[in-house]
């Protein structure tokens, strides 16, 4: 081999070794100063099963939080709670929380006919009905419908037995 081809090649390696240095030092970075202060700050809260937090491919794109709740008996707290957490560790970073219970088919079809009285109260500001709806298509089932409204959001929580869905509803101007 002449000594220009093994320069290129040495190069080459070194580049490729600097890169996966570069790499290594951002996986650790987001582990580290991420990830793990904010899956330990999130599994205190009473009703966390599990926290997945996945790092944004692009620099702007918000983190994203995965959070799966057992039952807990007030959902609206419960959120409080999980975002002041994030807020205090994550500080001016932007993300996004996605809410997952042990749902099942019967209940995502329970919150299908409850969406409708949603949309309808995000709207018109019909409350009262979106509350009263749901207690009666809940009971169709032998479930429990608890909806709660605050400035900023409806939460939802749909039980039956072991199975919980929770729903976070937006009460902000969505352009319509």
């Amino acid at each position: 081999m002449n000594i220009k081809a093994t320069k290129m090649i040495r190069g080459f390696l070194a580049f490729i070794a600097t890169l996966l240095i570069l790499y290594g030092v951002q996986f650790l970075w987001q582990n580290y100063s991420i990830t793990m202060p904010l899956n330990k700050e999130l599994v205190t809260i009473p009703g966390i099963q599990n926290v997945i937090v996945q790092k944004p491919a692009k620099i702007n794109e918000p983190i994203n939080i995965s959070i799966s709740l057992s039952s807990v008996s007030n959902f609206p707290k419960t959120y409080t709670e999980i975002n002041e957490k994030i807020v205090q560790t994550l500080k001016d970073k932007t993300y996004v929380i996605n809410i997952k219970g042990n749902e099942n088919e019967e209940l995502e079809n329970l919150y299908s006919a409850i969406s409708l009285y949603v949309e309808k109260s995000l709207i018109d500001g019909s409350f009262p009905t979106l509350v009263e709806k749901s207690h009666e298509l809940a009971n169709t089932i032998d479930s429990v419908a608890n909806i709660s409204i605050d400035d900023e959001y409806i939460y939802i929580h749909i039980a039956k037995g072991n199975n919980n869905l929770y729903k976070l509803v937006s009460r902000q101007s969505r352009g319509r």
